[in-house]
């Protein structure tokens, strides 16, 4: 067993195969990602705008609103989540809107009540956060003016010591981040973790080319070892280990590049991703031992099946996890039958999940396939004989 392992770990390091699939193909999409996202993560934050406002006479007879304003463009505040630019008259924000100088102007009617105005050409440049955080805050505000004048008009005497104006204008207006996952989400991790699961898929490659050498089919030595007194099955086991070893260094790397250079979270159980890139690898070699005891099979192949079940994993775009979030949704337990499915729910279960649970029944499911892969190996291997074949 040691002497196919020792001969394993030798010729797969020579192998140009594993370096490029396990090791190259990983970071230079990895590269190729990070071009890709580089600016997703500011589609994910509050995006600022700049608000006219027309201070006329309306304006200023509108009770609390240009304090208000004030609050929510103050650079020193928390709050603050746009810039204001003052205009004389509506013709005049108007024009700015449409010179884009403003992205919304704000303008109070006879009646007292704000009305802000928002051109598509805003809209198509920011998208509709910045005004929805606005039209929040307007709406808050009627909400509370409504309030205290309600309160002026059936209990004047709560009014007079001024603490019914400070209960009603106190936090008024708050945001509060909830955290409903253990990190905050990331957008692009689901690419890179389909990402390592097609390059452990790809490295299958590897085991399946040193099974092979053990055929009887490989040339003189493979008959020699045909016929050698060493089982079958420690020869298997052998070169599974050499391979397993081999590919397991790899991801370990690509891995090391994406958090390192890349910045993407694994979450904070380092020990949880050495595991999952442990299970994972270790089922992909597995997968290819079984492969390398069919002698019709070529490498071309396990690409072609690996590029197919990354489908399902969510790594070529928003189809394809629209895709792959209906089938989990939809018909589960085929979507667990996905050995790359499972190395992914590994790395979002260490990443999102509060509790181990779900992260050890995808380390399981990885763990037992390689089992089921290796018995059915170790099963063909036993039938190889070199006067049969």
């Amino acid at each position: 067993m040691l002497a196919s392992l020792r001969a394993s770990v030798l010729s797969l390091a020579r192998d140009k195969a594993l370096l490029v699939w396990a090791l190259a193909f990983p970071i230079i999409m990895t590269l190729i990602f990070m071009g890709m996202f580089s600016g997703i993560q500011d589609a994910y934050t509050t995006v600022g705008s700049t608000l006219g406002v027309v201070r006329d006479k309306n304006y200023s007879a509108a009770m609390g609103l240009d304090e208000t304003i004030q609050a929510i463009s103050d650079p020193a505040s928390s709050d603050r989540i746009c810039d204001v630019a003052y205009y004389e008259s509506a013709a005049d924000a108007e024009a700015a809107a449409n010179a884009a100088v403003v992205d919304a102007y704000l303008t109070v009617d006879a009646g007292g009540a704000p009305q802000l105005h928002v051109t598509n050409a805003s809209l198509s440049e920011n998208g509709t956060l910045p005004t929805s955080v606005l039209a929040e805050v307007l709406d808050t505000y009627q909400h509370t003016r409504a309030a205290v004048e309600k309160v002026a008009a059936t209990r004047p005497e709560l009014l007079a010591t001024g603490e019914a104006i400070g209960a009603f204008t106190e936090s008024a207006v708050q945001t509060v981040r909830l955290t409903a996952t253990k990190n905050p989400p990331s957008p692009d991790a689901r690419y890179y973790y389909a990402l390592l699961a097609m390059a452990a898929g790809m490295g299958a490659t590897a085991a399946m080319e040193s099974v092979r050498r053990l055929l009887p089919t490989a040339g003189p030595l493979g008959a020699r070892q045909s016929l050698a007194a060493v089982p079958r099955w420690r020869m298997l086991v052998g070169a599974l280990l050499g391979a397993w070893l081999c590919e397991f260094a790899c991801l370990l790397v690509a891995v090391l590049f994406m958090r390192g250079v890349a910045g993407v979270s694994f979450g904070s159980d380092t020990h949880g991703v050495v595991v999952a890139l442990a299970a994972s690898s270790l089922m992909a070699c597995a997968a290819g031992a079984l492969c390398g005891t069919a002698p019709r099979m070529e490498t071309g192949m396990i690409s072609g099946i690996t590029c197919l079940l990354s489908l399902f994993t969510g790594l070529y775009g928003t189809s394809s996890q629209q895709l792959a979030d209906a089938i989990e949704a939809t018909a589960p337990a085929l979507a667990h039958a996905n050995p790359l499915w499972q190395t992914t729910n590994c790395f979002y279960a260490l990443l999102y999940y509060d509790t181990p649970d779900a992260f050890l029944e995808s380390v399981a499911a990885l763990l037992i396939m390689a089992l089921a892969f290796l018995a059915l190996a170790s099963f063909r291997m036993r039938r190889t004989s070199y006067d049969h074949l």
